[in-house]
């Protein structure tokens, strides 16, 4: 099994509000594939993209955030999906619980390219663990469990000119295999690439900055949806 630890391997970022009488919800990101590292000197990498870097900054994107980020890095050899790194996570989230530092009942998956498609791995492994999920360019594997996931809310973003082609095939398939549910929310983007930055990366940034993720999150939070 993984050992994940704060600060050598993951990440923890504050909520910019602390609610009474407990911990705020906390969103637990998975990263992509080229930012996995053996935590230590290689765990910045986990804030290139997405949530934990615009939560990373000084200050702080996204002002007045009201959850707690948690973002552990995955070894270089190793897939949000694989069993030992699946069992890490169940371990880091369990201790968190255990010392007061996450509610049980407000935990959100969240990632971006592998790492969206290790939200899906990270459900279907524990499909009571988490109060909702949000998938980045990421596909379920394998897509033909999608129903055993019917009860979760889903944010399921994507980009629609994306250089990883099968992502975006994969974010597709997952919307229209839950037709109909109308728990599931499709964020499909079309950026375009700069010099410095593709598609499939902008659109990380993009859609973790959107403000109505984060109400939409807050809402399904609050109602248990």
């Amino acid at each position: 099994m993984i050992d994940f630890r704060h600060d050598r391997s993951c990440l923890l970022l504050p909520a910019d509000i602390q609610p009474a009488g407990g911990p705020p919800p906390t969103i637990v990101f998975l990263h992509g594939v080229g930012e996995r590292g053996a935590g230590g000197a290689d765990l910045h990498r986990v804030a290139r993209w997405g949530l934990p870097k615009l939560r990373s900054g000084s200050p702080p994107a996204l002002a007045g955030f009201a959850f707690q980020v948690v973002a552990p890095q995955c070894p270089a050899d190793c897939r949000w999906c694989d069993p030992d790194v699946l069992g890490g996570l169940d371990a880091l989230i369990d201790a968190m619980v255990a010392g007061g530092v996450a509610d049980p009942q407000r935990l959100v998956i969240a990632g971006f390219s592998m790492g969206g498609v290790g939200t899906f791995c990270a459900a279907l492994h524990a499909p009571r663990r988490f109060a909702a999920l949000v998938s980045v360019c990421g596909a379920c594997e394998p897509p033909e469990r999608l129903p055993e996931l019917a009860h979760l809310p889903m944010w399921v973003a994507w980009a629609e000119d994306d250089e990883v082609g099968y992502l975006t095939a994969g974010s597709r398939d997952v919307i229209a295999r839950t037709q109909g549910n109308d728990t599931v929310i499709a964020r499909p983007y079309r950026l375009g690439a700069l010099p410095d930055a593709g598609a499939h990366v902008r659109t990380a940034d993009a859609a973790f900055a959107e403000p109505e993720l984060y109400r939409w999150l807050a809402r399904t939070l609050s109602s248990g949806a």
